[in-house]
């Protein structure tokens, strides 16, 4: 009777460690599956990061196309901000950049251009390959960001490269307001 009740109560617990370990995982899994919106306050000025969202793979000469978003506001009350710091994150296939490159979105057919804040360089984003990474930020008006998130067809055209934004991306962007 004693060794049928210890076999019982081990039967139980070795269940009850499976379950949990399912759901630790499915969480963990759960947690990755959407990249995080991170807030930080400090100095009187709450900050709002996305981490880069992956648009594209190998397509062209690029090896990858990511966006990196990021406002901020004074204080800690949630505000709508006045322009949204979007970085395009691109990799290169070859080891030199296009120093004409032109950026275009196409918003539901309409072309809207905007001005580079900054654009630099990053030398080996994979060490031992002949790439070249490129960081492009880009200073977007609200106004044309609700329109990006919003569209029903959404392209951001690199020099002759366009990446089309799925849907999934384009709710990926409408969460990054929704804090």
């Amino acid at each position: 009777m004693r060794k049928l009740s210890l076999n019982l109560l081990v039967s139980v617990g070795i269940a009850f460690a499976a379950c949990f370990a399912t759901s630790a995982q499915n969480l963990s899994e759960q947690n990755t599956a959407s990249p995080a919106i991170k807030t930080q306050y400090k100095d009187g000025v709450t900050i709002v990061t996305r981490e880069p969202l992956k648009i594209s793979g190998p397509r062209d000469e690029y090896h990858s196309l990511h966006l990196a978003l990021s406002f901020s506001y004074l204080g800690e009350q949630p505000q709508t901000p006045e322009h949204i710091n979007f970085e395009i994150q691109t990799v290169v296939k070859r080891h030199t950049l296009n120093s004409d490159l032109y950026i275009i979105f196409l918003i539901d057919g309409e072309k809207v251009f905007l001005s580079s804040v900054n654009r630099w360089a990053v030398k080996n984003p994979y060490p031992g390959r002949k790439m070249i990474g490129e960081r492009i930020l880009k200073k977007m008006p609200m106004s044309i960001y609700l329109k990006l998130a919003k569209a029903k067809n959404a392209t951001i055209k690199l020099g002759g490269t366009a990446f089309e934004l799925s849907e999934d991306h384009k709710k990926e962007l409408r969460q990054v307001l929704s804090i």
